[in-house]
């Protein structure tokens, strides 16, 4: 049986930043052709402008663009960022590719207003309501257009009632445990009928 190949679009959660070389959760998968296009500090703007490269010349079966938190993080309007991953995701879908968006794990704010950088972002400080409120937006279109939702944000903290700061590094970024989490909510959903 051929295998599916997917791109996976994001930022450093996606490319697994702060854990082990293979234990980010696209590695972790261990189903299909996945291609890891995570880029460390990416917003949905520079995913826009990189969307021909690695997604279109790729020519998958399948895209899940996840991206939002730092362009939110850094004072981004919600609108605008919604306008982006909305053009991506039609941009896809003109094209036969099946669209999957993913929605981040939500970040443990307190551990994350600890670091040292947090002052120097404008939009730490609003980023809870504007990722709930990205997050409604995704889960709503998803539904309208039919699509798979990768709704790490929901599914998450099923899995962390030993304490939720236990699978950070920073408040935003999953530790390993935290990437094994993510790996096992998204195995199922895209890989249904994988052994």
């Amino acid at each position: 049986m051929k295998e599916k190949k997917t791109v996976f679009l994001g930022d450093s959660i996606t490319r697994g930043y702060g854990v082990s070389s293979g234990e980010g959760w696209v590695e972790l998968l261990h189903r299909g052709k996945n291609i890891n296009h995570g880029i460390d500090g990416d917003t949905t703007a520079g995913m826009l402008r990189r969307f021909s490269a690695h997604v279109v010349r790729e020519q998958p079966e399948r895209v899940v663009i996840m991206g939002g938190v730092n362009d939110l993080s850094e004072g981004e309007r919600l609108d605008a960022v919604i306008d982006r991953l909305q053009t991506m995701y039609d941009r896809a879908a003109m094209r036969g590719i099946a669209v999957v968006p993913a929605i981040c794990v939500m970040p443990d704010y307190d551990m994350l207003l600890e670091n040292d950088w947090a002052p120097y972002y404008p939009g730490i400080r609003t980023l809870p309501q504007n990722l709930e409120q990205l997050a409604d937006w995704i889960r709503g279109y998803a539904k309208e257009n039919g699509w798979l939702c990768l709704d790490f944000a929901r599914e998450f903290p099923k899995y962390t009632a030993d304490g939720y700061q236990r699978y950070f590094s920073d408040g935003i970024h999953p530790n390993e445990r935290g990437h094994a989490i993510m790996a096992r909510i998204a195995r199922p959903l895209l890989y249904p009928r994988a052994d």
